[in-house]
């Protein structure tokens, strides 16, 4: 589930079975590559910025929690593992996607959260805290008069914007969370049974729409998540008929997204995105 673009070999060389790690000692080895960029740097792509604001426990982390810039339509993307030095690209890829069905947002911003290291269940683990951060960022941002979000998560980043609505105030309810390629068991979002999965009830109620972007082809996240009798998030789906919440949707891209990286700027993936935004794709705009 790396998810780097030079290298992004290394999504397929450092091929992180979950389980096998689980088991192993546990020791947290650090990567050296990949270094976080500074707070609120901003990348200039195609004709607009995308703004990288960075969230969570990083050791670079030594001020105040950042600000997620003020507009009537704001477009949020989430990295993966290993995705800290490419999010301003992967996030330029996505949004040109849905740019090109005619998507337009007032602001671009990237969430960059410390998840370069080949301790994998370190950074499953931290995508918790830094959905509670960005829950924080966004209840700010709804108070400051913000409009319309697209929260948008790949592979682990996925996990980052299900624990984003599932730690928001039940007062605020975020327009569109969408994770592609989510490494999660998909039961996760089930809410069948005496003990519905945990991100059900965020979804149920601080949700305008869920939409969750798998594809067969994702053998990554399929390898890692999901085990003999379950559903892997991104490859499956939630594997849950009739259980899941009804503002959420199981999005089937496995014609176009050929594997875990393919996500990122495929043109169905885009086109869906902007319709749940609203855009007239059929007449290329709003």
């Amino acid at each position: 589930m790396t998810d780097n673009d030079t290298p992004h070999e290394t999504e397929e060389s450092i091929t992180a079975n979950r389980r096998t790690m689980l088991k192993g000692t546990g020791a947290a080895i650090v990567g050296t590559a990949g270094l976080a960029a500074s707070s609120g740097s901003a990348t200039a792509v195609s004709s607009y910025e995308i703004e990288v604001l960075e969230v969570g426990d990083s050791v670079f982390d030594i001020g105040p929690t950042p600000s997620i810039p003020v507009g009537d339509e704001v477009f949020i993307f989430a990295h993966g593992w290993f995705g800290d030095t490419t999010v301003a690209s992967q996030a330029a890829d996505v949004a040109t996607s849905m740019e090109d069905v005619g998507y337009e947002a007032d602001e671009y911003v990237a969430i960059q959260w410390d998840a370069t290291t080949i301790n994998f269940p370190a950074a499953e683990s931290e995508t918790e805290d830094v959905g509670e951060e960005l829950a924080e960022m966004l209840e700010e941002f709804y108070d400051d008069g913000g409009g319309n979000v697209r929260l948008v998560g790949h592979s682990l980043g996925g996990r980052v914007v299900l624990e984003t609505v599932t730690h928001i105030d039940d007062s605020y309810e975020v327009e569109t969370v969408a994770p592609i390629g989510a490494a999660a068991d998909g039961d996760m979002v089930c809410g069948g049974g005496l003990s519905p999965g945990e991100w059900y009830d965020g979804i149920a109620n601080n949700a305008d729409e869920v939409r969750n972007y798998h594809s067969e082809n994702d053998s990554t996240v399929g390898s890692a998540y999901g085990g003999f009798f379950g559903a892997a998030l991104g490859t499956d789906g939630a594997g849950c008929p009739g259980e899941t919440a009804d503002n959420y949707t199981d999005v089937d891209v496995t014609d176009s997204v050929g594997s875990h990286l393919g996500y990122l700027g495929d043109a169905a993936v885009g086109a869906d995105l902007a319709e749940a935004a609203g855009v007239d794709v059929d007449d290329g705009g709003w």
